[in-house]
């Protein structure tokens, strides 16, 4: 996969730069919060090159890429400042989804963490199980602490994640989380003796582990700062606003907030704890079966304050990671039945790769690249899934550990009971052999052997594009005029190391950028340093005036042309000020990139060490 033309064109068909307030991603996806859902094209993304498949909810447009995804989100970070403000108007979310939204971007960064943790307390339960570990020396006691960090200061990752997701200072709201950790504050709580603050009575609580009451209390800090930010005098701001804020949110968390989320989480986990001792059975069924709907939505990850306030109460989690495991191994199998069965031999391999993550517990590339693109497997991985479920569920199936539930991790459902990993192996069995019966039995409409649908071989025709058999030589001429210098030669490391592709670099004598072949217009950056083009033979182009030139946020450049506009070689494209560009320190280096390089033989620069606009200056064979 070529990460950052993957990339380019996702941040295209969302509607581009200015359409992003924000992005970040998880284990398999990109999630984007766009100022207008309805810009972006669905279906040209699922026939992006490395795109799994989209998915829209709870305020946030995902773009299912798979284990690859970290990678292409570094691509398109590099492509623009997604948090800059703007004039595009917002689009207005309804209560419930801006819930759902706040509690997905609050969990979503802080999983990478969490599921490191407990793969350490899973590979610490193995080694205790076969006798490996003397309990009472030094090397238990640190892998057991290390295990169990991201638990123990989960408020504090939720202060940091919450903040950046409510747009609250992070500094204010790890200082909050840190008075409720506070070892000198946790005594008091212990001492048994009345604690009171100014004549108010403070209530005794622990707040490890805890999820709720930071969060309120970082909720109520969005507001507190931006208070004090407006009256704060400006001459004293620096000063008064973090008094301010501290002075307020410490006592007001201490006294009120704290103990009313303490509270609210108390009740969560008794709500749990009474569903799952008299319906475990029917949750558990019903988590195995319904998982697949939630990852289509994106909403598996608002079950985390669920999951947490449960774990931190019993230091197990006998509610979703139960019934997301066997949905997992019913996802493979799936896919493994459709790898078996398929006589495309392309989506064979897709089919076996997709199922092999999948009972690894990554089972986003086997649901959109398998599963619900053929229909009828989804339907035997909800009854795989569904039947699992109310096996492990009937049998009090437990984790303790948290992260991804696959084969891989079924030691973290090594628990005080014997026979709970026991009973966890049997569930995954019973997952397996049942998804992948009903798979072969229900059968599935196979896919072409071009590995495209019918809609998509039309749109195919009808573009201006064509494969290297079609292309003997395609030459661009140089857009700008100045030296000539090898793209290894420049100061970024992403041109210079060629991973955005073949191409050449220009430092231009005059401030003016054309086309450089027949094409259409396929980008223009909002900030106007750079352009896309697609060339009428299959080139895909970017030309990057400058580097770090995005900083100067369209400032001394002049853009002729808008996206989708057909051009010609020599066409003026942006015009751009060379001397207030370079008074103002930046290196006006010029990338002109073949970011497809690789459907192409090869790329050949001129050996030429200056070019004048017009002349030959790659030749692509």
């Amino acid at each position: 996969m070529k990460h950052e033309s993957t990339a380019a064109e996702i941040l295209k068909l969302v509607g581009g730069e200015k359409n992003v307030d924000s992005v970040t991603h998880c284990a398999t996806r990109l999630r984007f919060n766009l100022k207008d859902e309805k810009v972006a094209n669905d279906e040209a993304l699922k026939n992006v090159q490395g795109v799994v498949g989209v998915a829209s909810s709870g305020g946030q447009y995902q773009v299912i890429i798979g284990n690859e995804v970290n990678n292409v989100y570094k691509a398109l970070a590099q492509l623009g400042n997604f948090a800059s403000d703007n004039d595009a108007p917002t689009v207005k979310k309804g209560k419930l989804t801006t819930l759902l939204d706040t509690i997905s971007g609050i969990f979503t960064p802080i999983l990478p963490a969490m599921i490191g943790c407990a793969m350490i307390k899973a590979v610490l339960l193995i080694l205790k199980t076969f006798d490996l570990v003397d309990l009472d020396g030094q090397f238990n006691t640190i892998m057991t602490f290390i295990g169990d960090a991201a638990y123990y200061f989960l408020p504090m990752l939720l202060a940091w994640s919450a903040a950046v997701k409510l747009k609250a200072n992070v500094g204010f709201a790890l200082t909050i989380a840190g008075v409720l950790l506070h070892p000198s504050f946790a005594a008091l709580m212990t001492a048994g003796k009345p604690v009171s603050f100014l004549g108010l009575p403070v209530t005794p609580a622990t707040y490890t582990s805890s999820v709720i009451p930071i969060i309120l209390a970082v909720w109520i800090l969005s507001y507190v700062e931006r208070f004090a930010e407006k009256y704060s005098p400006s001459v004293i701001k620096s000063i008064l606003k973090p008094l301010i804020v501290i002075l307020v949110m410490a006592p007001l968390t201490l006294i009120v907030l704290g103990p009313i989320g303490a509270i609210a989480g108390n009740y969560l986990a008794s709500a749990v704890s009474f569903v799952n001792t008299h319906a475990g059975w029917l949750v558990s069924g019903i988590i195995g079966g319904a998982f697949p709907f939630l990852i289509m939505t994106g909403m598996h990850y608002s079950l985390g304050p669920v999951v947490l306030t449960a774990y931190a109460q019993t230091k197990t989690d006998s509610i979703v990671g139960p019934g997301m495991l066997v949905h997992n191994i019913s996802q493979g199998a799936a896919a493994l039945a459709v790898a078996l069965r398929t006589k495309n031999k392309a989506f064979k391999q897709v089919a076996y790769s997709t199922s092999v993550t999948a009972l690894l517990g990554i089972t986003e590339p086997a649901l959109f690249g398998v599963n619900l693109r053929l229909k009828k497997p989804l339907i035997a991985v909800v009854i795989g899934g569904a039947v699992a479920g109310i096996y492990v569920g009937l049998f009090g199936v437990a984790r303790s550990a948290l992260g991804i539930a696959g084969i891989a991790t079924l030691p973290a459902f090594i628990t005080d009971h014997p026979w709970n990993l026991v009973h966890a192996a049997i569930g995954c069995v019973i997952a397996f052999v049942v998804t992948f019966i009903m798979t072969l039995i229900l059968g599935f409409e196979d896919v072409p052997e071009d590995g495209k649908n019918q809609d998509t071989q039309e749109k195919s025709s009808s573009t201006n594009r064509v494969t290297v058999a079609d292309v003997s030589e395609h030459v661009l001429t140089a857009p700008l005029t100045g030296e000539v210098l090898e793209l290894s030669t420049i100061k970024d490391e992403a041109f210079a190391s060629g991973a955005m592709g073949k191409g050449v670099a220009i430092k231009p004598e005059v401030g003016k950028l054309v086309a450089p072949a027949d094409g259409v217009v396929s980008a223009v950056f909002p900030t106007s340093h750079a352009i896309g083009i697609s060339t009428n033979h299959g080139a895909e182009l970017l030309v990057h005036i400058g580097m770090n030139t995005v900083k100067l946020k369209g400032e001394h450049f002049k853009v002729h042309v808008k996206e989708g506009d057909a051009v010609k070689a020599g066409d003026l494209l942006i015009e751009f000020d060379t001397d207030a560009i370079a008074s103002k320190g930046f290196d006006l280096t010029t990338p002109i990139i073949v970011t497809n390089s690789d459907d192409f033989l090869d790329v050949i620069s001129t050996d030429k060490t200056s070019i004048t606009i017009g002349e030959r200056l790659i030749k692509i064979i």
